[in-house]
């Protein structure tokens, strides 16, 4: 029995993520990052982190070492520079990766950076369209500051006022085992 357990202290939840970039230095930043958001009051997350570069995901042979390493990945994760145009070769790597993974709740993520903090958008289409197709998260990170609504996809964005008084009463329908009745669906 171990120290933590002994004195209560919850043990570390561990969790995996592979970084998938070509810049080094990128791959460093995301190990420090989720360390960093592992170590927030209340979480406690152990992160374990292995990156491979674009170019090695090309070769049959390092794609094939990458899927087997990455089965058990809760996330992987791409630099924004690098997430607005992946070549073909990591969306076919990706989609094996769905096929294969052992965390069904599993993400693709998206950490930007100082260098990415450029983007007008940080919307992925491509990348948002492939998790939603393989039932998978789509984590963006973003850099700007919090208050830049106008890069913010719709659905996070603030709600606007209601200009006209909404009146629940004019749609409410009682609830009933006939309540397809009048749809066109059993006529």
């Amino acid at each position: 029995m171990s120290n933590r357990i002994k004195l209560g202290i919850p043990a570390a939840f561990c969790m995996k993520a592979v970084i998938i970039s070509d810049d080094p230095v990128f791959a460093s930043y995301a190990s420090s990052t989720l360390a960093r958001v592992g170590r927030q009051a209340g979480l406690n997350v152990h992160w374990t982190t292995k990156s491979w570069r674009i170019n090695a995901l090309k070769e049959p042979a390092s794609a094939e070492k990458a899927l087997v390493e990455a089965a058990d990945a809760h996330v992987i994760l791409f630099p924004a520079q690098q997430a607005h145009s992946l070549p073909d070769c990591i969306f076919t790597w990706l989609a094996r990766w769905a096929a294969r993974r052992i965390i069904q709740d599993a993400a693709v993520g998206v950490i930007s950076d100082e260098k990415s903090a450029s983007f007008a958008t940080p919307l992925f289409p491509e990348l948002s369209s492939f998790v939603r197709v393989h039932g998978l998260s789509l984590l963006v990170n973003d850099v700007r500051p919090a208050n830049d609504s106008a890069g913010l996809p719709d659905r996070f964005r603030p709600e606007p006022a209601l200009t006209h008084p909404f009146d629940e009463t004019r749609f409410a329908v009682p609830a009933t085992r006939g309540c397809f009745r009048s749809f066109g669906i059993n006529e």
